[in-house]
């Protein structure tokens, strides 16, 4: 990999460093077009400074996937491999950071229900690990980022098995180039990387996000998280990304700013009812928003012209763009923590029925968050990440959920459901949520 030649000042980074194949990746203007994707779509209706971009945030990604490899290059951990293996592998961390969320569409998760069949977003069939390609299924924004990295290729940015490498980390579908597939477990070292248990994605957002939004629950002490990772071999050998085991500690700080994030920002009651607006202007056609030719349409879309169409219609009398423009929150009736409670869960039911009955406008919105999916008594099956202590001066190797309870805990997820009225049908709300109260 070429020196840095570039900086990139950060307000969470503080200096970004790229180089000159770096910057002509970074200069496109399907990756510049991240600029105009917000971070955190209608959270900043909240929180008044979440207006950041994936933008920044993909070039956080890329410098923490890049910084990390390279702790672990300076301690001695992968001299098995090649200089220029290391190298390369370095290359693919970044750009993998990089390119990740490039396939986001116009206020980045809130769009994704309206993403098209994956047939519009395939790669080459001779890129997939099975030679089938995927169908059956909505798009996701992972399956637009891959076709953009593909799509660099015919735009004479990337190196096409540079491409298909990259793709390869980021989704286990893909195949490797001969050349990635001679470094063997670099691949599953570079996968933790990028998008892990203790990946540099959320590593990069919880520190981001909080800052952008004045709140102090996604801080975590990054420092002490990297300076503990390292190399362990698992009980086949093979050398994997784990963390020394006092290092468990920094890990259970990043799950809990996680949590926190999550149930005070990104899951606050008042975003979801404008998503809900957001959707029903689409579904009724007061705006046009189609993504059907895959990436030739993506990369035309960014939040403005979104915003821009609602102006137009809320000028021609769209009732559901003016609530979004006007910032017309919805009225919440009930906020649920599904499989907590199942007597609240039936008054829910009966509520809705009651709302319906008395002529409310009622919709709900769940969101659902799974914080861990690590090994432990209570899902054997899943992620094992390794964490490594010394007994008598020997190395013992064990899943780090053995050092601590929080970790096992956190594999129950968030599951929240939100019911609303409009704001106009507040009053015949109370009236029926008075008369529950009195049975």
């Amino acid at each position: 990999m070429s020196a840095p030649v570039y900086e990139i000042r950060d307000p969470i980074h503080r200096t970004i460093l790229i180089t000159e194949d770096e910057r002509r990746v970074v200069d496109h203007p399907w990756i510049q077009r991240l600029r105009h994707i917000r971070q955190l779509g209608f959270v900043s209706l909240v929180y008044p400074g979440a207006v950041h971009d994936r933008f920044q945030h993909s070039l956080g990604v890329m410098h923490l996937a890049g910084a990390r490899f390279e702790h672990l290059v300076a301690s001695g951990q992968l001299a098995e491999f090649s200089a220029a293996e290391l190298a390369y592998a370095q290359q693919i961390a970044r750009f993998a950071g990089l390119l990740h969320d490039v396939g986001h569409a116009p206020f980045s998760h809130t769009a994704e229900v309206f993403f098209p069949p994956v047939e519009a977003v395939r790669l080459p069939v001779a890129w997939y690990r099975d030679g089938r390609q995927p169908s059956g299924r909505q798009a996701t924004h992972e399956d637009f980022s891959l076709a953009v990295i593909h799509g660099l290729i015919g735009e004479g940015i990337l190196d096409p098995d540079l491409a298909r490498d990259l793709c390869a980390v980021l989704s286990s579908d893909i195949s490797r180039s001969r050349r990635l597939s001679a470094m063997g477990p670099l691949v599953g070292i570079l996968r933790a990387l990028v998008s892990g248990e203790i990946d540099s994605d959320r590593c990069d957002y919880l520190l981001r996000d909080s800052h952008f939004a004045g709140v102090t629950y996604g801080i975590y002490d990054l420092q002490r998280l990297m300076a503990c990772e390292q190399i362990v071999r698992g009980p086949d050998g093979v050398p994997v990304l784990g963390m020394d085991v006092h290092g468990v500690h920094a890990l259970e700080g990043l799950l809990l700013a996680r949590y926190h994030l999550f149930l005070q920002v990104y899951f606050h009651k008042t975003p979801p009812a404008f998503e809900y607006y957001l959707d029903r202007a689409i579904a009724t056609g007061e705006v046009t928003f189609s993504l059907a030719r895959g990436l030739s349409d993506l990369v035309e879309l960014r939040d403005d012209h979104l915003l821009n169409a609602l102006h137009t219609a809320r000028a021609a009398g769209g009732v559901w763009s003016r609530r979004i423009l006007d910032r017309e929150p919805a009225k919440l009736v009930l906020r649920e923590r599904l499989g907590f409670d199942a007597q609240e869960n039936l008054l829910s039911d009966s509520l809705h029925d009651g709302l319906t009955a008395a002529g409310c406008h009622v919709f709900r919105r769940h969101s659902r968050q799974v914080f861990t999916k690590l090994a432990s008594a209570a899902n054997p099956e899943g992620i094992q990440l390794l964490c490594e202590r010394r007994v008598l001066g020997r190395p013992l190797v064990e899943n780090v959920t053995r050092h601590s309870a929080l970790l096992t805990a956190f594999n129950t997820p968030i599951d929240l459901r939100h019911t609303y009225v409009l704001r106009q049908d507040a009053e015949r709300a109370k009236t029926v949520m008075d008369r529950l109260n009195s049975w």
